[in-house]
Parts: C-alpha cells; sequence; structure tokens
C-alpha cells in the first residue's frame, strides 16, 4: 500500500490540472549534483528557480536525481554556511534523459560542468568509463588517462583518454573488467600524477565515472561515480 501511494504521489508531482479539469502532463529530465569544491567546508546548496533541489552536499558526495522541466533551467550553487554565491549554470535538457553537473575548483575560483549520463549498460566483461578532469591545481594541463591491467608499462602505449582540459568530461570509453588500473599524466608526457587500481574489479557491464579532483587539505585523488548498475 506503501508504495502505491508513493507512486501515485510521483506521478502527481508530474501533472496537475488545466482549468477545465483536464490533467495535464509535464514532460522532465533528471538532474543530479556532484560536489567536488575543495574549499567548502559546509557543503553547497543547489536550486531552480527558487526551489533548492540539492541542500548541504559536502565534498565527494552526489545527490540523488531531481526532476526538472525540459525547458532551460538555471542551476544557481550556494555555500550553506551564509548563502554566497558559488556560480550557475544552465542546461537545455532532453525528456527522459539524465544529467549530472559537477561542481569544480574553489570558492573563488568555481567551475561547473553539466554532462550527459550513459544510461545504457555495457555488454558482459565490460564497462564503460568516462573521465573527469576537476584539478585546479593543474588547470593548466590537460590530461592523458591510461587504463590498464595492474602493473602494465604505459611508456610505449597510446592513452585511453587524451588531452583532456580542465573542467572537462570525456566521451565514454568501454573497456575490459581486467582493466582496472587508472593513471594520469600530463598530455604528451609519461610522468604518472594520479595513480590507482579498483580492488578488486569493477562491476560487470556498469557504466561509471571517474572524477580527478583536488582535495581538501591538498593533493589530488580519484573518484568514482555509477551512473548506471546492473
Amino acid at each position: 500500500m506503501r508504495r502505491i501511494a508513493a507512486l501515485v504521489f510521483a506521478l502527481a508531482a508530474l501533472s496537475s490540472c488545466d482549468p477545465t479539469g483536464n490533467v495535464v502532463t509535464f514532460d522532465s529530465s533528471h538532474v543530479r549534483f556532484a560536489a567536488f569544491v575543495y574549499d567548502v567546508g559546509g557543503g553547497l546548496n543547489v536550486a531552480s528557480d527558487g526551489v533548492v533541489l540539492a541542500s548541504g552536499l559536502t565534498y565527494g558526495n552526489l545527490s540523488g536525481y531531481e526532476d526538472v522541466g525540459v525547458d532551460s533551467s538555471i542551476f544557481t550553487v550556494t555555500r550553506v554556511s551564509d548563502a554566497f554565491l558559488m556560480g550557475s549554470d544552465t542546461l537545455a535538457s532532453e525528456i527522459d534523459v539524465r544529467y549530472t553537473m559537477y561542481m569544480l575548483g574553489t570558492i573563488g575560483g568555481f567551475k561547473s560542468l553539466i554532462a550527459q549520463d550513459d544510461t545504457v549498460l555495457a555488454d558482459s566483461g565490460k564497462v564503460k568509463l568516462r573521465f573527469v578532469h576537476g584539478v585546479r591545481t593543474d588547470s593548466l594541463f590537460g590530461f592523458d588517462l591510461y587504463i590498464t591491467a595492474p602493473g602494465a608499462d604505459i611508456s610505449g602505449i597510446t592513452p585511453t583518454i587524451a588531452s583532456l582540459t580542465y573542467g572537462a568530461a570525456s566521451n565514454y570509453v568501454v573497456i575490459d573488467t581486467a582493466a582496472r588500473q587508472l593513471r594520469v599524466t600530463h598530455a604528451g608526457v609519461k610522468t604518472i600524477e594520479l595513480d590507482t587500481t579498483f580492488a578488486p574489479t569493477v562491476a560487470d557491464s556498469q557504466v561509471i565515472t571517474v572524477v580527478a579532483a583536488d582535495q581538501p587539505g591538498g593533493g589530488r585523488r580519484f573518484q568514482r561515480v555509477v551512473d548506471k548498475a546492473p
């Protein structure tokens, strides 16, 4: 009974009645928010047209998807502690498409990125992976990403994703689940800047985004965001 009531509520949220009593259904898309602004201690709020979509989102955390209209939506990002306006971004979305807004940088150097999420699972034994360059301290450098079996030598191979600029997301690439070591270099060189190995493996057929970002207290890190799971 509780599940039925929740479904009715969800449907009601996407429809209303016109003056004649006819039900009008609103087309919507779906947006979530990921916080990687590394010098905000108390978190971020995200709102659109005065409606709060994400509240108190702290570094490294991800909101759930929220329904928004398919017309042009403006998302404003404020600091929780004092409502300081960090920045904003605009999305002209498509019906029933899912997006993630990545909030990157610093209080004084905020940068946002809205990327469309792939919701079609990879084939068995494969993973779809997208890469986001969110390292502001390396904003002058493009990144090469190598995805290999653990311990593989990268000196003679081509990057899986090449020359990705700061604040950008790559296209999804399809990789084998055994290819679970990720290494980042500045574009065109082989000196490793970030290195991580997924342990023990990435789930079969999963769709993921890997974000490279500055972290609070210094240094850089990888974080995995699941876009679609079996």
